[in-house]
């Protein structure tokens, strides 16, 4: 990522100069603000947020299957569980004030594009995307609740994904291709698989 070194500059500088972590020590409003950005966006590459997100579609078509599962179901955690451990030491003022309005625009534009997916797996990865952009909104309300909204989220997050990714594995082996358009009759052909699919969906809202 290309926000890790100035994340690391940004630690090092703080401790040094105050001997604490808390970016509320620094001085002047803009180096505080530039300061929870970095470290904010170090995490949220990593979750991933849209507009910062571009690998992970091209990473799930080309992973396999069980790579996919670990990918969605335990890596994009680390984002999340990033910004809890540090929810202490960032703005959320400063934050949500400069980055609210980008996040509620993008989480519709995330769900719409889930609309023009004609494959199965990288429309799994985009629902996966507009799943996971919920987490800096919940962050921004700052107390308890939040953050135990956020671990709730990332773990059914990580028990969906995997469960979706499975089942377009499965239906990938059966009809040899991802493409929607070509994926029809399931119910005819396999009703419990239609099925689970229904609910694995329907656990995703």
């Amino acid at each position: 990522s290309i926000f890790t070194f100035p994340f690391i500059f940004v630690i090092f500088y703080i401790y040094s100069n105050r001997n604490t972590f808390n970016l509320f020590y620094l001085d002047g409003f803009n180096l505080r603000l530039l300061s929870t950005l970095i470290i904010f966006f170090t995490f949220a590459v990593k979750l991933p947020i849209y507009g910062l997100h571009f690998w992970l579609p091209m990473a799930h078509v080309e992973a396999p299957t069980f790579g996919s599962m670990i990918l969605a179901g335990v890596l994009l955690k680390l984002g999340g569980l990033g910004l809890i451990r540090l929810s202490s030491v960032l703005n959320l003022e400063l934050l949500k004030s400069t980055t609210l309005r980008y996040f509620i625009v993008f989480l519709i534009v995330a769900t719409l594009v889930c609309c023009f997916q004609s494959d199965f797996k990288r429309l799994v990865a985009y629902s996966s995307v507009s799943h996971i952009i919920t987490i800096p909104l919940i962050l921004f309300a700052n107390n308890i609740c939040s953050v135990k909204g956020i671990i709730m989220l990332m773990f059914f997050h990580g028990l969906r994904s995997p469960i979706l990714f499975i089942l377009v594995g499965l239906l990938y082996s059966v009809f040899g291709t991802r493409q929607l358009v070509v994926i029809r009759g399931l119910v005819l052909l396999s009703p419990i698989l239609s099925f689970i699919i229904i609910i694995a969906f329907f656990f995703t809202l």
